[in-house]
C-alpha cells in the first residue's frame, strides 16, 4: 500500500473555535507569528507534505474565534518558507474577486521564492459580505461563480505554462472568454520544472467537477466511511472522464484528532474545548440559520422535521447537508445535532478521533485501508499542542505500520505528491 499523505490546516490557535480560550493558548499577541512558525517547523519535522492556510476576505463576527483578523496568505507563506526547507505551503485565493494575471504572477513569484513548494487553493467565495468588500452589492449566483472559477484557473495555468524560463523567453497568451479577456505574457520566470500545485475543496456537483478537472490535491470531509468512499470514487471517476489518471488526484480527508496521553485525557480535552465554545450560545438558532428554517417551535428533544426542511442555497449548503445527514443517520435529536453543528467551528465538519496516539493511528488506518482517501488533512483542535502530540505520537505509529514516509523524497511539493508535468491537467480536455 502506498504511504499516505499528510496536510495540516494552519491557524493561530487551532481549528476548534473554543481553542483560543484554552489555558495553553497565548492570546496576548494577535497575530502571534511565533505560533505559525513553530507549528510549521513541527509539521516539517513530522514529514508532512504541506501546511494549508485558509482565507476569506471578510471580517468574521461572532464567537467563532478569538479575533476576526488574519494574515494575508501570500505574505504568511513567504514567512513560513523562510523557516522551513521541504514543507509545502498552500495559500487560498478567491476566484470571484481577483484577476487571473495578477494571481498567476504573484503565485509564480512566490513559488520561486519557496523553491517549488507553493500550492494554490482556488475558491469560489460565497457570501454577500465578501461581495460588498469588492464594490458589488451581492455575490454571483452559484453556477456563475463556478463557471468563473473554471475559466479563472484555465487562464492562470495557461499563463504559467507560457511563462519564460532559463531556456526559453516564454510566449504570449491570448484568452477571450465569458469572464476574462487576457492578452500578454508573464514577466516572472518559471524557475521550477513544475508549476505550483493546485488544491481544491468541492462538495457540490459543480465543486466536485471543478476539483476533478484541475486539482492535484483535494480537501474532503466525510462523516462516515461509506460517504467518504462515495466521494472518493466519484472524484476519481470524474478525473478519469477528464483524461486524467485517478492516482494523480490526491484526496485528503479531514480528521480532527483530540489527543491525550490516556483516553480520559483526550476526552477531557474534547469536553473542555466544546464547553468553552458552547457557553452561552443559542445552538438551535445557529442550526436554524444553517438550515434556513426556524426550529425554535419544535421540541428540542425530538427529531428534525426532515420533510419540512427547505433546499438550502446559501453559503452553508455543505454544512446543512452534512448535519441533516448526521441527524438522520445517527438518530440525533434537534438539541443534539444543534450542539454538534455549533461546537468546534470547522472542526465539527470532520470525522473525529478522540483518544491516544495509538487509537488515532488505528482510526486513520481503518479509513485509509477502506479506500476513503489518499491521506489526511489534520484539522488540529488546538495549536501548537495538537501538532506536537501528533508528530511525537501518531507519526511514529503510522511509520511503524508502514503507512507513512520516513524521509522526504525531494524538497518540492510536486515531489511529495509524485507529480510531473505529464500528470497535470491540460487545457482543452472535456469530460465524456
Amino acid at each position: 500500500m502506498k504511504p499516505m499523505h499528510l496536510s495540516l490546516n494552519l491557524s493561530e490557535y487551532g481549528r476548534h473555535s473554543g481553542g483560543w480560550r484554552h489555558e495553553l493558548s497565548d492570546i496576548s499577541r494577535i497575530p502571534n507569528i511565533d505560533v505559525y512558525m513553530q507549528t510549521s517547523r513541527t509539521a516539517e519535522r513530522g514529514l508532512f507534505d504541506q501546511v494549508f492556510i485558509a482565507d476569506s476576505p471578510s471580517f468574521s463576527w461572532g464567537r467563532t474565534s478569538a479575533t476576526g483578523t488574519r494574515l494575508d496568505p501570500f505574505e504568511l507563506a513567504a514567512a513560513i518558507g523562510s523557516v522551513t526547507t521541504s514543507l509545502g505551503v498552500i495559500v487560498t485565493i478567491s476566484t470571484s474577486y481577483n484577476e487571473p494575471f495578477d494571481i498567476a504572477r504573484r503565485a509564480l513569484s512566490l513559488d520561486n521564492i519557496l523553491g517549488g513548494r507553493l500550492g494554490i487553493n482556488f475558491v469560489a467565495s460565497t457570501g454577500d459580505a465578501i461581495a460588498q468588500n469588492f464594490n458589488r452589492a451581492t455575490q454571483l449566483p452559484h453556477d456563475e461563480r463556478y463557471r468563473r472559477s473554471n475559466e479563472f484557473i484555465d487562464v492562470v495555468t495557461k499563463l504559467w505554462d507560457a511563462a519564460p524560463s532559463t531556456t526559453a523567453s516564454g510566449s504570449p497568451v491570448v484568452h477571450r472568454g465569458d469572464h476574462f479577456d487576457v492578452a500578454g505574457r508573464l514577466d516572472i520566470a518559471r524557475a521550477q520544472p513544475t508549476r505550483p500545485v493546485i488544491v481544491q475543496a468541492g462538495s457540490s456537483p459543480e465543486g466536485r467537477d471543478l476539483a476533478a478537472r484541475w486539482a492535484d490535491a483535494i480537501y474532503a470531509g466525510g462523516s462516515t466511511i461509506e460517504r467518504a468512499q462515495e466521494y472518493y470514487d466519484d472524484i476519481k471517476a470524474r478525473a478519469t472522464a477528464y483524461g486524467r489518471r485517478p492516482d494523480d488526484v490526491k484526496i485528503l480527508l479531514g480528521i480532527a484528532p483530540f489527543l491525550g496521553a490516556t483516553t480520559d485525557d483526550a476526552h477531557a480535552l474534547h469536553r473542555t474545548l466544546d464547553d468553552n465554545h458552547a457557553e452561552g450560545a443559542d445552538v438551535i438558532a445557529h442550526l436554524s440559520a444553517l438550515l434556513e428554517f426556524d426550529l425554535s417551535a419544535f421540541d428540542p428533544d425530538g427529531p428534525l422535521p426532515f420533510a419540512s426542511l427547505p433546499e438550502v442555497r446559501s453559503a452553508s449548503v455543505s454544512q446543512a447537508t452534512l448535519f441533516t445527514r448526521m441527524a438522520r443517520d445517527e438518530g440525533l435529536s434537534i438539541a443534539e445535532v444543534a450542539y454538534r453543528s455549533y461546537v468546534g467551528g470547522l472542526a465539527n465538519m470532520q470525522f473525529v478521533a478522540t483518544g491516544t496516539a495509538q487509537h488515532t493511528a488505528d482510526v486513520m488506518e481503518e479509513w485509509y485501508r477502506a479506500g476513503t482517501c489518499d491521506g489526511f488533512a489534520i484539522v488540529a483542535p488546538i495549536l501548537p499542542k495538537t501538532i506536537d502530540d501528533f508528530v511525537d505520537g501518531v507519526v511514529p505509529e503510522l511509520q511503524r505500520r508502514g503507512l507513512f514516509r520516513t524521509s522526504y523524497d525531494g524538497d518540492k511539493l510536486s515531489d511529495h505528491f509524485g507529480l510531473t508535468e505529464s500528470s497535470r491537467p491540460q487545457e482543452g480536455r472535456i469530460a465524456v
